[in-house]
C-alpha cells in the first residue's frame, strides 16, 4: 500500500492552496493523503475574503478518526489559524510520535501566516501557540519571506540577513528551515 500523509491545512475555495493543493502534491508522489481541516476560507486568485475557524475540538475529532486506522509516515502542517488550533494539532503531534516512536514521521511544516498579498491569516497568539506546541515535532520549516519576518519580528533583505534568518528559526526549535 502506498504511504499514508496527512495534511492539516486550511481549505482554499479557490483551489490554489491549502488541503486542495496538498492532496495534489501527495498523490503526484505516489502517497494516500488524508486531510484534517483547520480552517474554511473564502478565496480565490486574487485574495483571502473570509477564515472560518472550526472548534478545535472538531479538528481533534478528525484527526482521532484517522488515526484509528490510517496512521501517517508523514505529516504536512498548513494554516492553522487559531491559538487552541495550533496547540491540537502540537499535542496531537506529541502524542503520534510517543505512540510510534519505533518509527520516524516526518512532519513538515508550512507557518502559513500572511499571504503573498501580505493578509495576516493568524493572530500573534496563534503565532506563538505554533512556536511553542508545534515547531517541537517539526522536521523542516517552510515559512515564506512573509512569514519568516513575522517569526523573526524583523525585515530579511540581504542574503546575509536571510541566512541569519533561518539559522534564527532554527534557533527557535526547528531542525531545518527552507
Amino acid at each position: 500500500p502506498p504511504p499514508i500523509v496527512y495534511t492539516i491545512a486550511g481549505s482554499d475555495s479557490g483551489g490554489g492552496a491549502g488541503i486542495q493543493a496538498d492532496l495534489h502534491c501527495i498523490r503526484s508522489f505516489g502517497c494516500h493523503g488524508c486531510s484534517a481541516i483547520t480552517c474554511l476560507t473564502a478565496q480565490n486568485s486574487v485574495g483571502v475574503t473570509g477564515v472560518h475557524a472550526p472548534p478545535a475540538s472538531f479538528l481533534q475529532q478528525q484527526l482521532d478518526t484517522l488515526v484509528e486506522d490510517l496512521p501517517p509516515a508523514a505529516v504536512k502542517i498548513g494554516m492553522l489559524g487559531t491559538k487552541e488550533l495550533a496547540i491540537t494539532v502540537g499535542n496531537f503531534l506529541q502524542k503520534l510520535k510517543a505512540k510510534h516512536s519505533n518509527k520516524k514521521i516526518w512532519v513538515v511544516m508550512d507557518p502559513v501566516m500572511i499571504t503573498t498579498s501580505g493578509q495576516r491569516l493568524i493572530d500573534d497568539e496563534a503565532s506563538q501557540a505554533m512556536i511553542d506546541h508545534i515547531f517541537p515535532a517539526v522536521d523542516v520549516l517552510t515559512p515564506n519571506l512573509y512569514e519568516a519576518e513575522a517569526l523573526l519580528g524583523r525585515k530579511l533583505i540581504t542574503v546575509q540577513e536571510v541566512e541569519q534568518g533561518a539559522r534564527d528559526l532554527i534557533a527557535m526549535g526547528v531542525p531545518a528551515v527552507l
